[in-house]
């Protein structure tokens, strides 16, 4: 398995989402991300549909593969969020949104956080967009307006991803209008920035933020890892430091 290369002259951009959270974007961050869509490629039938909300298909990528990424985050990333440098639980995965507005559950519609994996550790997330048509999206931050809410009704939909689609669509504009990828405010959650896709970009943020794939153009999505919008997502699961 050909190991990832990143690249030594990187460019780390930190902006901040809002008062308690950055966002890092690289451009350019691998030397050979042509191997990284060649891989998905060559392992397109074993993609899964999750149970949980992604749209679209995924597939588990080992830490070896992933060996040179998990360092630069332990290493680099560690210096400007605050989770300790050792201790990290990493999971990665190809991700491939394919499905169309029409055919979403209702918490499709919307954004999400990452789940608490253990208490007392934070989670961060890393992704990697493979794909070359900026319009199929990139990944947009967001506040929740209620967030007391949106934690009851994921509860509410662990079991049954249709359940509680009626107190909804009686309670927001939002789940009455056509359904649609969520790419700007709305009555659940006010959009505070995206990061626009560009192939090759690295972006780096705290899974506390609710964030979601910003897609205005999903007539664009494909099965194809090769066409589509492929993403390499890495989850990590940390220690915080004591500030």
């Amino acid at each position: 398995m050909e190991t990832l290369q990143i690249n030594p002259k990187l460019e780390i951009q930190a902006s901040r989402i809002n008062d308690a959270h950055l966002c890092v974007v690289i451009d350019d961050f691998l030397l050979n991300p042509d191997r990284a869509v060649a891989y998905a490629s060559a392992h397109n039938d074993e993609f899964e549909m999750p149970e949980r909300a992604y749209p679209g298909f995924v597939l588990p990528v080992d830490n070896v593969f992933m060996k040179t990424i998990n360092r630069f985050i332990q290493r680099e990333m560690s210096r400007l969020f605050p989770f300790c440098r050792g201790g990290l639980e990493f999971h990665s995965q190809f991700s491939l949104a394919t499905l169309q507005p029409e055919e979403f559950t209702w918490i499709q519609r919307l954004c999400h956080t990452d789940p608490r994996l253990a208490p007392g550790r934070v989670n961060y997330a890393a992704l990697l967009y493979l794909f070359q048509d900026p319009e199929m999206g990139g990944t947009g931050f967001y506040q929740w307006k209620d967030p007391e809410l949106w934690v009851e009704m994921a509860g509410v939909q662990k079991q049954d991803p249709d359940a509680g689609f009626e107190r909804l669509r009686e309670k927001f504009q939002m789940f009455r209008d056509p359904p649609c990828y969520m790419t700007e405010s709305n009555d659940a959650a006010d959009l505070l920035d995206t990061v626009p896709a560009k192939f090759n970009r690295f972006v780096f943020y705290s899974g506390d933020v609710p964030h979601n794939a910003s897609i205005l153009r999903p007539e664009l999505l494909s099965r194809d890892p090769a066409r589509g919008r492929l993403t390499l997502n890495c989850f990590v699961n940390a220690l915080p430091k004591n500030r």
